[in-house]
């Protein structure tokens, strides 16, 4: 069994990665409605701050109304980082469940939202960039087994 020490050490470790993401960031979103449409275009501001020095807390707002938060953190039972999202939209909370690669500077996520058997499945992909920008995408599966880029959010820090 691990001492409360090691336990919080390990948490610790794992939740610096979201030190890249904390502060307050101007947001240019597309929002593509269908494969081969136009993008809707959006602008917001995402606030972002931890919780507890271990659960990053995110609101999110756009200039059409739209509003979002979640929390994501470090679940030290199940050995990956994990998250939840409400927002505006939806009538569910999201689900997450992730990994970080430090090599390609690359948080993904896998969400659900819904319960059986209605659940439906999306990744989210956030890359940070050498000058600090990030970019991330949510991707609907398709039924022929590929993804859709529904969402691209371009994030520059004030």
């Amino acid at each position: 069994m691990h001492s409360d020490e090691e336990r919080a050490r390990r948490i610790a470790a794992a939740t610096r990665v979201f030190d890249k993401d904390l502060g307050t960031w101007d947001a240019d979103a597309e929002i593509f409605p269908a494969p081969g449409a136009a993008a809707l275009r959006q602008r917001g501001v995402s606030v972002n701050r931890l919780v507890a020095d271990r659960w990053l807390v995110v609101d999110y707002s756009s200039d059409s109304g739209y509003e979002g938060h979640g929390v994501y953190g470090w679940d030290d039972v199940k050995g990956h980082y994990v998250g939840s999202w409400v927002d505006s939209m939806g009538g569910s909370m999201g689900r997450s469940h992730g990994t970080w690669d430090p090599a390609a500077r690359t948080m993904s996520y896998v969400t659900e939202v819904g319960d059986a058997p209605d659940v439906r499945r999306y990744r989210e992909v956030t890359r940070t960039l050498e000058d600090g920008v990030q970019c991330y995408e949510n991707l609907v599966p398709t039924p022929d087994g590929g993804e859709f880029l529904l969402i691209r959010i371009t994030y520059r820090r004030r």
